[in-house]
């Protein structure tokens, strides 16, 4: 058994939705590529919107080859109040 106390988690958590200003892609348009698959989704990246991957990494700010910072608590509480935690509810 874990020592670890969890705390409670909130919908909103879950779900995001928060403050996503700091970045240049909304909870809505990372929901809208998720949905796409294949070709589509690889057109839909092309887009002068997004600019494939490299284009989401930078609007999202994140480093391709380092990925996020886990030592850093308040750009991942920003993350996780604009897009909702990383896990399946």
């Amino acid at each position: 058994m874990s020592a670890k106390k969890q705390k409670a988690t909130s919908a909103k958590e879950v779900a995001g939705g928060g403050d996503s200003s700091m970045f240049d892609i909304t909870l809505d348009q990372l929901k809208e590529l998720m949905q796409e698959r294949g070709k589509d989704l690889m057109e839909k990246l092309k887009e002068s919107e997004y600019n494939g991957v490299k284009g989401i990494l930078e609007k999202l700010k994140v480093d391709g080859n380092k990925g996020l910072d886990s030592n850093n608590e308040q750009d991942l509480e920003q993350r996780r109040e604009a897009y909702g935690r990383n896990e399946i509810p």
